[in-house]
């Protein structure tokens, strides 16, 4: 006899499944289109930032951060704190500020607690592998301040966001056997429901630690949705390893399990934020989930691509035309975050800020790979862009430099110290 559920699986993925299907051409309403003099200007002024910030940041280049003294830290920080607020104020990415916002929120600090925890339980991670945890963490700040939740560490979105390197890239690597990922899931899948189970290596032990990190949050016997939602994912990453296949398979094959692992992880980090859900609740993460498991594809389709590693973004032939593919993920994006009756301010500047967000990283992807598109989806999407597409592929080579002038690349548990 199979188990009740408090979670309503099939409904979720079938009915974002249904919604994403639904979509076609984006309206860019509430997004400007941009002058390219206006850009140029934008371009001119983010650089000579960016040339302050390395002037600024000189004495600091080539210490080792855990040699800096808490006056250098602090110097360190507010720095590069001016930085950012002068890019949000001076409106040079973003039409509207909020980056503001979210320091004024406490990001930095629940950063700072995130980077400490990492240095005293999981300092052997690769700085890549804390970065993807760390990711995790402010997407769990921000649902805090979406539903109205003091931003802080605890101890389920610290246990949660590290459970991404340990269990993900763990099924992700080509160099682990199929029957070990097999063996791994079984039993991670009788840890979460409940057994106990005597870890065989220091990897499976960790991750069973970090499970028992969320029962001091969150007891099982008070809030089984909540391990309902974190047994979700793991069912998620355990069908995810079917595009691993070498049978090709086709989007209506591929869209549902994207959905399903993507909708399912961030339906346990808002579970792991409020303990409880309605179904309204549980829809909405379910779609942010969705659409961000489909940028992360995007973002990764070269890499997937060479893996074998099939995504809605690495099938066919690799000269094909995205465009009617990334018309349909930006209008998805923009459906799950339209304006409800009932939202009140923060809601309403929070989906504001994932819907421009989330577009900048669309765009980011196309000024690198312009090939993948049409010139005239090119056009229309570089339009509303505050700079040139090309612009972000040079950006994002500057404050690469900029991190490893720092030392952050050797550790990263170190970069915000």
């Amino acid at each position: 006899m199979e188990k009740e559920t408090l979670i309503p699986k099939e409904w979720l993925v079938s009915n974002t499944s249904e919604s994403y299907e639904k979509c076609g051409d984006p309206d860019y309403k509430g997004f400007r289109k941009i002058h390219i003099f206006e850009k140029l200007r934008n371009e001119r002024e983010i650089k000579k930032l960016s040339e302050r910030l390395v002037t600024d940041i000189e004495p600091f280049r080539g210490k080792d951060p855990e040699d800096l003294t808490p006056a250098e830290n602090d110097e360190l920080k507010r720095t590069i704190t001016s930085y950012i607020l002068e890019l949000d104020e001076r409106k040079l990415f973003f039409d509207k500020p909020f980056l503001g916002f979210f320091l004024e929120k406490g990001y930095m600090e629940s950063a700072e607690d995130f980077l400490d925890e990492v240095k005293l339980e999981d300092s052997d991670l690769k700085p890549e592998e804390v970065f993807q945890a760390i990711r995790n963490v402010w997407i769990m700040n921000s649902l805090q301040l979406y539903w109205g939740i003091p931003l802080t560490m605890t101890p389920s979105v610290y246990a949660y966001s590290m459970l991404y390197p340990y269990t993900d890239n763990f099924l992700d690597s080509t160099e682990v056997k199929k029957e070990d990922k097999a063996r791994f899931n079984e039993r991670l899948t009788r840890v979460i429901s409940g057994e106990h189970v005597e870890s065989s290596d220091p990897h499976e032990g960790r991750v069973f630690e970090l499970i028992e990190k969320i029962g001091t949050e969150f007891q099982r016997d008070s809030y089984p949705s909540v391990y309902e939602s974190i047994g979700l994912i793991q069912r998620a990453q355990i069908e995810s390893m079917r595009q691993d296949q070498m049978k090709a398979m086709n989007p209506s094959e591929i869209v549902p399990i994207s959905i399903f692992k993507g909708g399912a992880s961030v339906l346990a980090d808002v579970f792991l934020v409020k303990g409880e859900l309605d179904e309204e609740e549980m829809s909405f993460a379910f779609g942010y989930g969705a659409f961000l498991q489909l940028l992360d594809d995007l973002q990764d389709s070269g890499a997937d691509r060479l893996e074998g590693h099939q995504t809605l973004f690495s099938i066919g032939d690799k000269n094909s035309n995205l465009d009617g593919r990334l018309s349909k993920l930006i209008s998805f994006i923009f459906k799950v975050n339209e304006p409800a009756a009932d939202d009140d301010a923060t809601k309403m500047l929070m989906k504001d800020v994932i819907r421009t967000c989330t577009l900048m990283m669309v765009m980011e992807v196309i000024g690198r790979e312009p090939g993948s598109v049409s010139r005239g989806f090119y056009r229309e999407l570089e339009s509303y862009s505050k700079v040139r597409l090309t612009f972000f592929t040079e950006y994002e080579k500057q404050m690469r430099t900029l991190i490893e002038a720092l030392g952050i690349g050797t550790n990263i548990g170190k970069s915000i110290k």
